[in-house]
C-alpha cells in the first residue's frame, strides 16, 4: 500500500511540476532554478527558497551568516552522498528526500498502527500525503529527514524504549531547531511512566541526556568557530525575526484583518493553518498521548514566538499529533474523506506549482 501510495503521489507531483512549469509564467527571484538570464532548471526548482540554502552550504560550507540558520544533518547527508552520484548536489538532497520520505511513510504507519485501528492509521497516512505542503518533503529541503526522526521517536517512545528514542531525537535536534523541544515529550513520557514520583527515578533518565546530543554539539561548532554558540538565533534578525510570545504574534495577525488592512494571500494562508492547527490540537486533546500533544503543539507555538507566522504552512507538516486527530476524527465522520482530500490535494496542485514557477509559498 505505502509503496504504490507514494509512487502514485510522487509521479503526480512530478507531472503537475513539470507541466505547471510549461504552462505558467516563470519568476525570476534570484534562486536556483529560477528563470535567470532566460533559464530554467526543472529539478534545481525543487531546491527554491530554503533549499537554495541548503544547497550552497551543501557545496561550499557555511559561509554566510544567512547559513548558520539551517543545522547541518541534512547537507552534510547530502556532501557524503554525493560520492555516489557524482558530485551531483541536487541529485543527492532530492535522493535522500524522497527515500527519507517513503522511510517516514513505512514508520508511520507503523506508528499510527500501535495507537488507533487500521482504518484511522490509512487516514492518517493520506489525510498527510495530500496536505496542501507535503510536496515540501519531497523537495531539496531537511523537512522528510526531520519528519522520520521525529515519528521514529515517538515509536519507540510509545515501546517505552528511552535510549533509541534519544538517540532518533538527537538526531532531529541536529536536522532542525525544534527538534531540541522532542527532550519535552521525552522527559513527560518517562516521569510519566513513574507516575511523576521522584523516589523512582531510575538510570534510564540518563538516556534522555541523549537526546540533547545533536542540538549541543552544533552549538558547540559554532561556539568554536564564532564564539556564538546561538548563532542560529541571532542570525534570525535578517528574516525580520524577533523573540515574542505566540499570542501576540497571532493576535497582531488578526488585528490587521480586523482592521482590515490590506494582507497578502500568503498571510492569510500562515494565519489560517497556526488556528486551524492549533484548534484541532486542543478540541482532539484526549485522542493522542500527552507526549505527542506537547511536541504537536510546539511545532506551532515555537515559530510563532518570532513574531512571525511565514512558513507556518510548512512547519506545520512535524506537528503529527494533528493529522492523527484528523485520521481519527475522519474514521467517525468518512462523508468528509472525499471532500477533504480533494480540496486539499487540489491546493497542494496548485501550491507545487506557484513553489516550482518561483513564487514564495511557505
Amino acid at each position: 500500500m505505502i509503496v504504490n501510495l507514494f509512487l502514485f503521489w510522487r509521479i503526480g507531483l512530478f507531472l503537475i511540476g513539470f507541466l505547471g512549469a510549461t504552462v505558467f509564467p516563470k519568476v525570476e527571484n534570484g534562486a536556483l532554478g529560477s528563470e535567470a538570464n532566460g533559464q530554467f532548471d526543472y529539478w534545481l526548482s525543487w531546491a527554491q527558497w530554503d533549499g537554495g540554502h541548503y544547497f550552497d552550504i551543501a557545496t561550499r560550507g557555511y559561509l554566510i551568516d544567512t547559513d548558520y540558520a539551517f543545522f547541518p544533518l541534512f547537507p552534510v547527508l547530502i556532501k557524503f552522498t554525493n560520492n555516489l552520484t557524482g558530485g551531483n548536489t541536487i541529485t543527492s538532497g532530492l535522493l535522500i528526500s524522497n527515500l527519507a520520505l517513503l522511510t517516514f511513510l513505512f514508520v508511520l504507519k507503523k506508528y499510527a498502527e500501535r495507537i488507533s485501528s487500521k482504518r484511522e492509521a490509512q487516514n492518517i497516512i493520506t489525510t498527510f500525503l495530500v496536505f496542501p505542503t507535503t510536496f515540501f518533503a519531497a523537495a531539496f529541503y531537511s523537512e522528510s529527514l526531520f519528519l522520520l526522526f521525529v515519528v521514529a521517536t515517538f515509536l519507540f517512545l510509545n515501546e517505552r524504549k528511552y535510549l533509541p528514542a534519544a538517540i532518533l531525537a538527537a538526531l532531529a535536534g541536529i536536522t532542525r531547531l525544534v527538534g531540541i523541544f522532542l527532550v519535552l515529550s521525552l522527559a513527560y513520557s518517562y516521569f510519566a511512566t513513574i507516575k511523576f514520583q521522584i523516589s523512582k527515578v531510575n538510570r534510564k533518565i540518563l538516556h534522555l541526556t541523549v537526546a540533547l546530543f545533536g542540538f549541543s554539539s552544533y552549538a558547540i561548532y559554532l561556539w568554536y568557530k564564532l564564539n556564538d554558540p546561538i548563532r542560529f538565533l541571532t542570525v534570525q534578525s535578517i528574516w525580520n525575526r524577533i523573540v515574542t510570545d505566540p499570542i501576540s504574534t497571532i493576535f497582531s495577525y488578526l488585528w490587521r484583518y480586523i482592521t482590515r488592512q490590506t494582507i497578502p494571500i500568503n498571510d492569510f494562508f500562515d494565519l489560517a493553518t497556526t488556528l486551524v492547527f492549533l484548534i484541532i490540537l486542543i478540541l482532539g486533546r484526549k485522542k493522542i498521548s500527552s507526549s505527542l500533544w506537547i511536541f504537536s503543539v510546539l511545532v506551532i507555538l515555537i515559530p510563532a514566538s518570532t513574531g512571525t507566522l511565514t512558513s507556518m504552512p510548512r512547519y506545520a507538516l512535524s506537528s503529527l499529533g494533528a493529522f492523527v486527530i484528523l485520521g481519527k476524527f475522519l474514521e467517525e465522520k468518512p462523508w468528509l474523506k472525499i471532500p477533504l482530500w480533494s480540496v486539499s490535494l487540489s491546493t497542494q496542485a496548485y501550491l507545487l506549482v506557484r513553489f516550482i514557477t518561483g513564487y514564495w509559498v511557505a
